[in-house]
């Protein structure tokens, strides 16, 4: 019997340990052996693509230029240039709050800049995919240039670094998806969800809805032309896996942390998981014997 694979997705590199969405981060999910990075972009007014979770800056992550940190709401990174904010420092998550308590073990730095995509995508070996997130928001278009200008910077960087064939691009923003489907077929997509954005469906998957589908999620998905469908893992059935895969779709839970979580995920044969926590991850799949796919 052949031995049993499992992508391992770093989520945000590897946020639990090192701050998230920076250079040490992916250096460090790199170091511990996954199979994919997980990054979220944002663009510059000047139009660079860096690595961001929120088009906000983080009041609970970012110091200004005078090492305080920064007060809240934070500004759109879309109204500050590249240079405007590589002075800020987003190695530390700050004392006494809420994401402070989340991830204990964080190992907090200082001079930790938001890194560009460019410099992710040159860092990672051939061998591990870039599993980049496009964040733009339909209930919030304000926030992000267009799905269509996003993607559009996006790929611009990463066909200069020749890195499209190893690339899976992700949103919950199903308008990306289908734009990129158009204008790159051959490239990686995969389709995010979770009880947020399926109470508002038919705005955040462009239309579709799981209720013309049976109620299936994962038959919305392969009707849309997907092979990968990221879930919320809190939510996801075994019965969904199981539908999941007889629709050849790969099952790509997110963001799993709890080892016993991972086991009980794995058993069910989810294809992929995204964790904060790498090191616990390959702990698991080593006590079920299960490879690095």
């Amino acid at each position: 019997m052949p031995t049993p694979r499992l992508e391992l997705h770093g989520h945000r590199g590897a946020r639990g340990l090192w701050p998230e969405n920076t250079r040490p981060a992916f250096e460090g999910a790199l170091a511990l052996g996954v199979s994919a990075i997980e990054m979220d972009v944002a663009l510059t007014r000047d139009g660079v693509a860096l690595l961001s979770h929120d088009p906000i800056l983080d009041p609970d992550l970012t110091r200004g230029p005078d090492g305080a940190w920064i007060a809240p709401p934070g500004g759109l990174i879309r109204d500050l240039t590249a240079a405007e904010l590589a002075t800020y420092d987003v190695g530390r998550i700050r004392p006494g709050s809420a994401l402070a308590a989340a991830f204990p073990e964080q190992r907090g730095m200082d001079g930790v800049r938001l890194p560009r995509l460019a410099e992710i995508v040159a860092l990672a070996p051939p061998e591990v995919v870039l599993a980049v997130e496009l964040k733009t928001f339909p209930d919030h278009p304000e926030r992000t240039v267009s799905p269509e200008a996003m993607a559009d910077a996006v790929l611009a960087v990463l066909e200069n670094a020749g890195a499209l064939a190893r690339t899976r691009v992700i949103s919950f923003d199903f308008r990306v998806l289908a734009y990129l489907r158009r204008v790159r077929p051959a490239l990686g997509l995969g389709y995010l969800t979770d009880a947020e954005t399926e109470a508002a469906d038919r705005l955040w998957w462009d239309g579709a809805s799981a209720a013309d589908h049976g109620g299936s999620i994962p038959r919305m998905i392969a009707a849309l032309g997907g092979r990968v469908w990221g879930p919320d893992f809190a939510t996801l059935t075994e019965a969904q896996v199981a539908e999941a895969h007889a629709l050849g779709l790969l099952v790509n839970p997110w963001t799993v942390n709890d080892p016993a979580e991972m086991a009980r995920l794995i058993d069910w044969g989810v294809g992929a998981l995204t964790t904060d926590y790498p090191n616990r991850a390959r702990a698991v799949m080593a006590a079920k014997g299960v490879a690095l796919g």
